[in-house]
Order: C-alpha cells, then sequence, then structure tokens
C-alpha cells in the first residue's frame, strides 16, 4: 500500500512490510556484516515488519522477523554516536540525524528522494569491520505501471572487501 502524502522524513511514524518485490537483495550486505548463512536465508524469505514512532528527537524502531526476530530501538537524531548491542548486528555504534537531499555526498544514496528532507543513519561494528550509511525517506516506485509513494531505505555498507550498495521497499499500513 503507498503511503499517504502527509508521511515525511519530519514525521515516518507507521507500520511498514518490506515488499521483497520492489526491494534489493540483501544477502550480500548482510554477509558483510557476518550475518549468518541460515539468519540471512529467512531474513530474505520471511515477512519483515516495522513499526516506526518519531518525534523530533527520536524514532523508536520496532521490528518484527517472522514473528521470532524482534529488535526494539531507539534512534536518536541529535548525531552522536550510541552503543547497541543488537539482536542480528552484535556490538554496533550509530548515530542518525535528520538531513536535507542536497547535503547527501553519496549519488547513490541520494537518487529519487520525495521531499527535501531525509533521515541518515549511520552504524559501524568496529568487530566485524564494517560501516553502514542507511537514509531513510519516501520515493515514488512504480507499481504495476503507476507511480506510488513507498517508505524506502538506501543502504551503503563499507567492508574489508569494498563497498555494496541496495534498497530496501516498503508498504505502508497506518499504526494501529
Amino acid at each position: 500500500m503507498a503511503a499517504p502524502l502527509d508521511k515525511t522524513a519530519v514525521d515516518m511514524t507507521g507500520c511498514y512490510v518490506m515488499n521483497r518485490e520492489l526491494s534489493g537483495d540483501t544477502d550480500a550486505i548482510l554477509s558483510y556484516q557476518n550475518i549468518g548463512w541460515l539468519t540471512r536465508k529467512t531474513l530474505g524469505r520471511v515477512p519483515v515488519t516495522i513499526t516506526l514512532t518519531q518525534t523530533k528527537e527520536a524514532i523508536q524502531v520496532d521490528s518484527v522477523a517472522a514473528g521470532f526476530i524482534t529488535t526494539n530501538e531507539t534512534v536518536q537524531l541529535d548525531d552522536k554516536s550510541y552503543p547497541l548491542n543488537h539482536k542480528v548486528w552484535g556490538q554496533i555504534n550509530s548515530k542518525a540525524k535528520a538531513i536535507k537531499v542536497t547535503d547527501i555526498e553519496d549519488e547513490t544514496l541520494k537518487e529519487g528522494w520525495v521531499g527535501e528532507d531525509v533521515v541518515e543513519v549511520t552504524s559501524e561494528s568496529e568487530v566485524n569491520k564494517w560501516k553502514a550509511t542507511q537514509i531513510w525517506g519516501f520515493q515514488d516506485v512504480e507499481v504495476k505501471g503507476e507511480k506510488q509513494r513507498r517508505y524506502f531505505r538506501r543502504i551503503r555498507l563499507e567492508h574489508k572487501k569494498g563497498i555494496e550498495y541496495c534498497h530496501t521497499c516498503y508498504d505502508y499500513s497506518p499504526v494501529a
């Protein structure tokens, strides 16, 4: 389902289900993040639902994959690094901020955003030697011949062997 026009990077509050047909393949990125084969294959096939509750200061992110892999985190939008012991990625440091699309330096991450505001989330694993930059916001995507507005994440992963890109696209449903 397309996201309502009033949903922007300033208020992404809602429930979103990953659309596998509109998302890229996440297997390579997860592999370089040292996620095991079974977990990668499971995450690549099961429904992933994220619920976002956003204020000016933070975004509460509650994720559920197939009803059994759950994560909950608060993403502070103050551009300060916070340690996080994540159920999937282990010990990471993460920071986030609201930015303008024009401030995105990487051209691949800059592509296709609706509106001028997005959220940039940067996470780093010192143990597994990777750094992920994600841009969160909304993009118009083609669905059955028509453009529909969707919650979207573009991801750049820097790792020991190079750089990988991926995107995930989500169907919208209001928070119950």
